[in-house]
């Protein structure tokens, strides 16, 4: 039997207002306000009003039947997770200051769940599967709890939230790829049904793990995310993520005797140099020291056009976390701010970009007091272990997987994650599962993603005018 619940509008709890708030800078903010459907309690944490809760619970239906009909089964895990959980992974020390902790009366540390990985592959562990259980597909609508320093956006970018995360674990890696592809596909069906348009890009894991994603980015100029697409190919990936084919500077010019010089005690920047020189940025060499929560020193060797991508950098060194080097870090090598050499310091890494390879008799790399060096060539003068890709892209540069494109830089939201993260997990929690040949395995896993108030706010954020929010038939709250 059907029910039709009729309520009045002067009886609805959380009338529309006028009026905004100071802070509320973008649309989605501002008219989930001024509607009635959110109110901030403090900065980061939101209230969701009857109005907002419609809104939610339509979006987080259209979530479950696309989870249940990739055979994927709902569950709960706690929220304070054992801190020793996250310790198995190091992921501690990768979420560091994002991390909420607490304790219990007898002294025990736990985490506020940021992220559920941990706690499903202990879960998973527990029951022992054998090949016969796999894939196993589970997922929970969950709060998650994230210390961000500049909550900000609204909805966008909070303290707490819910997400469905969903996780599974298979037997072999074909069997995970499949079944990312399996969460893939559900995800632009969910994307549809919201009347949103996400554009499926490389992406970055970051502190979740794992070395093969996808963001789901919907445009919008009011989006954190900043995305590369090709405009020749379907090449599209983040910012943290993308690629690029480097540029030959100086291919005609002859390698040139290495030399030092003479150089006024002001020229320490990129800069100073260019004013000094006169050359253009690229002809200069520039080192960006790190640290790593241990102490280990790495110093980034670039381009003077370049600006250094931590989070590949992280990539390229296997590390969970690094942190810009300070004046007491430098005088532990024995040097300085400006003074830093591209070669010869001893007991730190040094980690070039691929783009030293394209440039001849670069000016800089052994900067002193009154002195420098010049027409430094690379594999010559100076040559490192490891040489990868650790800058940031930009727009315009040419594609790396088709010869033509040019790679175009476009602002969005990231809706959506999914996360192949292999065994990044389970070999560490020592999760396995019995094989047809009797032997334990480690399962394969994936991860993957939906807030339910991001989604709320892309969905304003790409369907209101001026005279306010145009709610998808799909989720209008009445």
């Amino acid at each position: 039997m059907l029910f039709l619940i009729l309520m009045r509008y002067s009886n609805l709890f959380g009338k529309s207002t006028k009026t905004a708030p100071r802070e509320a800078s973008i649309p989605s903010y501002e008219l989930l306000y001024r509607g009635g459907f959110i109110r901030q309690a403090v900065s980061g944490f939101y209230s969701f009003l009857p109005l907002g809760m419609r809104v939610w619970k339509k979006i987080q239906i259209i979530i479950e039947d696309e989870m249940s009909n990739i055979g994927c089964q709902r569950l709960v895990v706690p929220t304070l997770h054992p801190l020793e959980v996250w310790k198995k992974t190091n992921r501690d020390t990768a979420f560091g200051g994002e991390m909420f902790l607490t304790e219990d009366s007898s002294g025990s540390q736990f985490a506020i769940g940021a992220t559920a990985e941990g706690m499903m592959v202990e879960l998973v562990k527990n029951f022992s599967p054998s090949y016969r259980d796999l894939p196993i597909l589970i997922y929970q609508f969950s709060r998650k709890f994230r210390d961000e320093k500049r909550p900000r956006g609204g909805l966008l970018r909070v303290k707490e939230f819910m997400m469905k995360d969903a996780y599974s674990f298979c037997r072999t890696e074909e069997s995970a790829l499949e079944v990312y592809e399996k969460f893939y596909n559900a995800y632009l069906r969910i994307a549809e049904r919201l009347d949103l348009e996400p554009i499926p890009v490389e992406a970055e894991s970051g502190a979740i793990g794992g070395d093969y994603n996808h963001e789901f980015i919907v445009l919008s100029e009011n989006g954190e995310s900043t995305i590369f697409v090709c405009d020749e190919c379907d090449y599209a990936a983040s910012e943290d993520r993308a690629e690029f084919q480097r540029k030959e500077f100086t291919s005609a010019e002859e390698e040139k005797p290495f030399e030092i010089i003479e150089q006024p005690a002001w020229v320490k920047t990129m800069e100073d140099n260019v004013e000094h020189y006169g050359e253009p940025l690229y002809k200069y060499l520039k080192n960006v020291v790190y640290k790593t929560p241990d102490g280990k020193i790495i110093i980034a060797s670039v381009r003077g056009d370049q600006d250094v991508s931590e989070a590949k950098l992280k990539r390229v060194l296997g590390e969970d976390a690094l942190e810009p080097a300070g004046d007491e870090d430098l005088a532990r090598i024995g040097t300085k701010p400006g003074y830093v050499h591209s070669w010869g310091i001893e007991g730190v890494t040094y980690v070039g970009d691929l783009g030293l390879t394209k440039v001849k008799n670069f000016i800089g790399g052994q900067k002193e007091e009154k002195t420098d060096s010049k027409n430094v060539n690379y594999g010559r003068d100076f040559e490192y272990d490891t040489l990868a890709d650790i800058v940031v892209a930009e727009g315009g540069k040419l594609c790396p997987r088709c010869e033509n494109g040019r790679l175009i830089e476009k602002r969005g939201i990231e809706w959506g994650h999914c996360f192949k993260q292999d065994l990044f997990y389970t070999e560490p929690h020592h999760s396995y599962f019995v094989d047809e040949d009797g032997e334990e395995k480690p399962l394969w896993m994936g991860a993957y993603g939906i807030g339910i108030g991001r989604s709320m706010a892309t969905i304003v954020e790409t369907h209101h005018d001026g005279k306010g929010i145009i709610w998808p038939e799909s989720v209008a709250p009445f």
